[in-house]
């Protein structure tokens, strides 16, 4: 059976950078060595990110190592949010209401990985 926690395993090209990207964004870190360190949007989440250094992925699974996944968050202060990626220096699209789906942006990692955000309060809930 799977648990309710979840680990999604990102490759990045420099696990210091990455860790330093997404801290800025909020995240707590926890560095694991200098091929690997683990995030979370805050402790209590059941989610977790895995950075791992591209150059070890190619070695151990190089099958694997240009895999992209598309992720989506959800955040109750979009507006926040969307200023801490802009203070980052990383592209960040503007903020749009998309339909059936409310305030939404998309924003890319110091490796060009895009990810998107939606907002949710109690009035908009994601889908």
């Amino acid at each position: 059976m799977i648990n309710a926690a979840l680990t999604l395993m990102l490759y990045v090209n420099d696990v210091k950078a990455a860790v330093a990207f997404w801290t800025a964004l909020g995240f707590s870190s926890e560095v694991i060595d200098e091929n690997s360190a683990q995030i979370k949007s805050d402790d209590t989440s059941q989610v977790t990110f895995m950075l791992y250094d591209k150059a070890f992925i190619r070695q151990v699974s190089p099958e694997v190592v240009d895999n992209v996944p598309s992720i989506l968050f959800q955040t109750s202060d979009l507006d926040g949010l969307y200023d801490k990626v802009l203070a980052t220096g990383n592209a960040a699209g503007e903020i749009v209401d998309a339909p059936g789906m409310g305030r939404v942006f998309n924003f890319s990692d110091p490796d060009g990985a895009y990810y998107a955000v939606v907002e949710v309060n109690a009035e908009n809930k994601a889908k």
